[in-house]
């Protein structure tokens, strides 16, 4: 699922950008430009970028690619699996192995060997479609003609614009079970690391424009970054991991703004108490429970989100960053 989300991003960076380079450049079987033409038979791995990518040629082993649109023409038969992601995906050639694709379209118009699985807002099977394996599809839209064939059958999953479509139960318990996995990191880290903490809540009573500008950069820059450092062949795995990481920030500074401001609100409130572990992770409970409710509010719900999410990257990296000043204690 990484890899292929991964490809999707690429794809719509680089579909945006297509009129800066409309020659392909490669070197082997790596093929990276704003339009990407591949006429030759390749053989041994393929990976193509672009903004445009139109495959005509046979290629013998396994495929990678990803772009604004991204055609694979009857005339070009893969020899091993593919993983595609684009905003307009066309397979017409035949696939001799398994089938991974996402996108905005998808459609499949050729013969795949193995099991298929797609991504999208709309899956079309063309009457040349023979999947030998199993289709699933995660999407809204799925359209069939009469004649394409599914030996192993298709299994659906609703797409994320059908989340409406749950019930009104599912809902509320799978939003609350999340809340309740926030609140017990929040009162985890409040009561193992209130140095961190301190220094974090410092920052922000000292430099409120300063920690909310760091944090807008960071979360805007580290997956532009990721997705720039995809532009390599050996720069994808350090990507991966670089927004695995970039996951893990969001979700650790959510809560820790519910750290700081339970905090805050303690020293106020019972400052007699505000050292105390036991003390520090209630606040930050309860905290974490206040942004929740505000979270759910009609209109103001999610640019409160938003503003709790660049806050706590904000204060996580101003505590990475900014040099410890001598008159600060050092952790006990």
């Amino acid at each position: 699922m990484t890899h292929r989300i991964a490809f999707l991003l690429l794809g719509l960076v680089l579909a945006g950008s297509a009129a800066a380079a409309d020659d392909a450049v490669h070197d082997r079987s790596t093929f990276i430009g704003g339009n990407v033409a591949i006429s030759d038979a390749v053989v041994g791995p393929l990976f193509a970028v672009g903004g445009n990518v139109t495959v005509t040629a046979p290629v013998s082993g396994p495929v990678h690619i990803a772009g604004g649109n991204v055609m694979i023409a009857s005339s070009a038969p893969i020899t091993g699996d593919v993983g595609v992601a684009g905003g307009d995906v066309k397979l017409n050639g035949s696939i001799d192995g398994r089938l991974r694709a996402a996108g905005g379209t998808v459609r499949i118009d050729g013969p795949v060997k193995g099991d298929a699985s797609v991504a999208a807002g709309r899956l079309e099977l063309g009457p040349g479609a023979r999947i030998q394996g199993k289709l699933t599809f995660r999407g809204d839209d799925l359209q069939q003609d009469p004649a394409a064939q599914i030996v192993g059958g298709i299994e659906r999953h609703a797409g994320y614009r059908n989340w409406h479509e749950h019930s009104a139960g599912n809902r509320f318990l799978h939003g609350w079970f999340w809340t309740a996995g926030l609140m017990v990191l929040a009162a985890i880290i409040a009561a193992a690391l209130p140095d961190v903490s301190n220094r974090m809540a410092r920052e922000l009573r000292e430099n409120p424009g300063a920690t909310l500008l760091s944090g807008f950069l960071a979360f805007t820059a580290i997956p532009i970054a990721g997705v720039l450092l995809m532009l390599t062949i050996v720069g994808i795995p350090i990507a991966l991991l670089a927004l695995m990481a970039y996951g893990i920030v969001l979700l650790t500074g959510y809560a820790w703004v519910a750290v700081i401001v339970g905090g805050m609100v303690l020293d106020r409130v019972k400052p007699q108490v505000a050292a105390l572990a036991a003390w520090r992770a209630g606040a930050a409970l309860l905290a974490m429970l206040a942004i929740a409710l505000v979270a759910r509010v009609p209109y103001i719900g999610g640019w409160a989100q938003f503003a709790a999410l660049v806050l706590g990257v904000g204060m996580i990296a101003a505590a990475v960053f900014r040099p410890r000043s001598s008159s600060e204690p050092l952790p006990a």
